[in-house]
């Protein structure tokens, strides 16, 4: 690992990664260690995203890693299914992976296992640490206690546009699933449990962190 670096981005799933990125593209010069706290680099699920709760900045941002985009959604609830006409995209998490190898050395891609310790300037997780100007932590943020599979034919075939929040198969511990038809008569089930106003966490939370870091972050 390097010895030194001008900032550490630290979290889970695309945000780092896309955050980097963005920093990587206005300041090609500066050092970045991007920590992962999953077990890859990016996560390991797509991304879905409302285009609207992007602003052009971030949109401008995300467009080479969309592998899919929907003209709507569905949330269900009670029995019932509300449909919005606003544009899904799909994020892929191996796109972004290997557009980060492209931008980054080997040694500035690391797997934190979601134990990052800092002691001043001084970063450390398991097996490594270096020493960091600044650190950018979003694991707070980006953390979301989930789980994800693959299903087959029938689902797909009666799934015309994502269900981005479903009430209705929730269960003991996931309380909202998410429905994203893959367009290879697959759907991927995302299950999530989210403790608090769980339409908005999987509708616009992302885009507008996404927004709101890139606007801001200097």
């Amino acid at each position: 690992m390097m010895h030194r670096c001008e900032l550490a981005i630290h979290g889970h799933g695309l945000l780092p990664g896309l955050l980097a990125v963005h920093l990587l593209g206005r300041d090609p010069g500066i050092s970045v260690l991007l920590l992962s706290a999953d077990r890859t680099i990016g996560g390991e699920v797509p991304e879905p995203v409302v285009a609207a709760s992007l602003s052009p900045a971030a949109l401008d941002l995300v467009a080479p890693f969309v592998v899919m985009r929907w003209p709507g959604y569905f949330i269900r609830q009670a029995g019932g299914a509300r449909q919005h006409d606003d544009e899904v995209l799909l994020l892929d998490p191996v796109q972004l992976w290997l557009e980060l190898q492209g931008l980054l050395s080997p040694d500035c891609l690391a797997l934190s296992h979601g134990a990052l310790e800092q002691d001043g300037d001084h970063l450390g997780w398991p097996g490594d640490s270096c020493s960091v100007a600044r650190l950018v932590d979003l694991e707070p943020m980006t953390r979301r206690e989930q789980a994800s599979e693959i299903v087959g034919l029938d689902a797909a075939r009666a799934l015309p546009l994502p269900v981005l929040a479903d009430f209705d198969t929730g269960d003991d511990h996931w309380n909202v699933f998410q429905h994203l038809p893959l367009g290879d008569e697959r759907v991927l089930v995302r299950k999530c449990r989210i403790l608090h106003n769980a339409e908005a966490e999987l509708t616009t939370s992302f885009g507008k962190l996404l927004s709101d870091l890139i606007a801001y972050q200097r």
